[in-house]
């Protein structure tokens, strides 16, 4: 695959019930695993962010993986209401590092929520707040129960067998 980088960000409601008891909600989890599998294969990155019963996403790749990824995205039953906010080129990617980082409500989202005096529902948002949200989901630390398993990442090449076997460095 080779063509222009792209960052498409959408919002989409959540057709599942919020989990009361906290935690990251199981059909959450569920896409997440799905997005960090298929993604990888695609080279295609990005956030996902889960609050309210709302979803803000940003995917981020070469175009032609990025748009069949958002065309898979809205044909998905675990939301409704699917809309790209944001569809620009970009020169380099804010998510190099990750097939699909999650990010819970945490301290930066809700302070950039408390300025805007607004609850989050990214529907509303306008360009500089998405930019904002983006830009916090970027800085934010994804929880350690939610972080890629060894699977879903890169391995670090190995040292040679007899250093392990022997502890030499």
């Amino acid at each position: 695959m080779s063509g222009s980088l792209v960052r498409l960000i959408y919002a989409s409601t959540a057709t599942f019930k919020a989990n009361e008891k906290g935690g990251v909600e199981v059909a959450v989890g569920q896409i997440l695993s799905e997005s960090r599998r298929n993604n990888k294969r695609q080279r295609v990155g990005g956030v996902l962010h889960y609050g309210n019963g709302y979803f803000f996403q940003c995917l981020e790749g070469e175009r032609e993986a990025v748009d069949a990824c958002y065309n898979r995205i809205s044909e998905d039953d675990r939301h409704r209401d699917v809309q790209c906010l944001s569809y620009v080129e970009i020169d380099s990617r804010m998510f190099p590092d990750w097939s699909m980082k999650y990010l819970p409500v945490e301290d930066e989202i809700t302070r950039l929520l408390k300025h805007y005096n607004t609850d989050f529902n990214p529907y509303r948002f306008s360009n500089a707040m998405l930019m904002e949200l983006l830009k916090a989901c970027a800085r934010g630390h994804e929880p350690e129960a939610t972080r890629q398993t060894a699977a879903d990442q890169t391995p670090a090449p190995k040292r040679p067998f007899w250093k392990r076997l022997f502890g030499k460095s």
